[in-house]
């Protein structure tokens, strides 16, 4: 097919014990916060997780489905890239994670907390994801989620309106300040294509790679030898920063960071102020997985994007999300009528994630969610007499001396 992608001569995939094989992230266990860190974390936790499963899970599935992945693998990668913020058991139970505020490690190897430049990051993580075992799911998602994150958690502040001219916290911002952002956001670009920075060095990586393993991508002793006395990320800057948007610095720093959060109130992570940048990353994200999976990159339907991202625009005075709006057309796609909207929850042995879920209220987030999701629903051509809203339960025992029985609201089920 003449648009189809030629995969690229990337090492073969093998489960077995080699060095081409990458190493599962090691997540720590949460440490423990001081008690006056407490309501900082609750608050930075509570914007960050506004629903943001419409940018990795949702969008990792739906891209996957139209490239035409095999449904069963497209479900379990969309699961593990959603999986270092949500745990999915199913379509209705979504449990709230908290690798976002570990230490040691997972705020800049997940969620590419870095302080770093979205380019190197974008590069480095699109190769390491090229050259991950395709067995390997639980790595390969991690991946996807850190791809995601390079888009979600580069700082606003790399693009201000015209009479903005200091960086400023969105967290202290207006709605005026608010919507002067959204619109400058919309002239983002241009962004180096992803594929035209990756496959000129193919045959470069494969070689080292095929030598050192994919550990040579963080060994920087070996690749001073290799390019005298400079390391690759030092290379790639030159090459590349002065090109698009490929400076915009990351959120973040060495060590535990909350400035993703605290500065500017969970925006970041909302597609509707930056959808333009979303969009370019759909691409992207589009390009990496029909290049690594041998898929069809044509049958990318940028088109229900943009229309999707319309209607987000149209309501952005609701502060929409995409959660709803997308898995109703993951819905159409796999040929059901039925898609559930979650009530997120957190278990007890989840620190971060229990501060957060014992506050915020996320029965009325998932209504928001549900009301967003029939009008758009509307909007694309399903009757309002056909869409029925039902709540799901999940009844559980508590055991004490007498078991004492748990009913709780877990999801709405929405049929059309």
């Amino acid at each position: 097919m003449k648009n189809k992608v030629t995969a690229l001569r990337l090492p073969k995939n093998t489960s077995g014990d080699n060095n081409m094989k990458v190493k599962a992230l090691r997540l720590h266990k949460t440490a423990m916060p001081m008690a006056d860190k407490l309501v900082e974390i609750r608050k930075a936790y509570e914007a960050f997780l506004f629903y943001e499963t419409d940018g990795h899970y949702s969008t990792v599935y739906l891209v996957c489905l139209m490239l035409g992945m095999d449904r069963k693998l497209a479900l379990a990668l969309a699961t593990a890239t959603e999986a270092p913020d949500t745990t999915i058991h199913d379509d209705t139970k979504f449990e709230l994670n908290d690798t976002w505020g570990h230490l040691f490690g997972p705020q800049q190897d997940i969620h590419s907390l870095t302080g770093g430049f979205h380019g190197i990051e974008e590069f480095f993580t699109a190769v390491k994801f090229l050259y991950t075992p395709n067995e390997d799911i639980k790595e390969l998602g991690e991946l996807l989620h850190r791809f995601g994150d390079t888009y979600a958690h580069t700082k606003i502040n790399n693009l201000k309106p015209d009479d903005i001219k200091m960086d400023i916290d969105l967290k202290d911002a207006d709605d005026a300040t608010i919507k002067k952002y959204i619109e400058a956001w919309k002239v983002v670009g241009p962004e180096q294509n992803l594929k035209s920075k990756v496959e000129p060095w193919v045959k470069f990586f494969t070689y080292y790679m095929d030598k050192y393993g994919v550990e040579f991508l963080e060994n920087e002793s070996k690749q001073k030898e290799i390019f005298k006395g400079e390391t690759l990320k030092e290379i790639l800057r030159a090459i590349y920063l002065p090109k698009g948007t490929s400076d915009f610095v990351m959120y973040g720093r060495n060590g535990f960071t909350l400035q993703h959060a605290t500065t500017d109130d969970g925006y970041p992570d909302k597609i509707y102020l930056r959808p333009q940048w979303y969009f370019i990353y759909v691409q992207n994200l589009a390009w990496i997985i029909a290049t690594k999976f041998s898929l069809d990159y044509s049958k990318l339907n940028l088109s229900l994007f943009n229309n999707m991202l319309n209607f987000l625009q149209k309501h952005q005075d609701k502060k929409p999300s995409m959660k709803g709006i997308i898995d109703f057309e993951i819905s159409r796609f796999l040929n059901k009528r039925v898609f559930y909207v979650p009530v997120f929850y957190a278990s007890g042995d989840r620190i971060l994630a229990s501060v957060d879920a014992s506050i915020t209220n996320y029965k009325e987030v998932a209504n928001g969610v549900v009301e967003l999701s029939q009008k758009y629903m509307a909007d694309n051509g399903v009757s309002p007499e056909r869409i029925k809203v039902e709540e799901v339960y999940n009844v559980s025992y508590i055991n004490t001396h007498e078991p004492i029985q748990k009913i709780e609201l877990i999801a709405y089920k929405i049929t059309f």
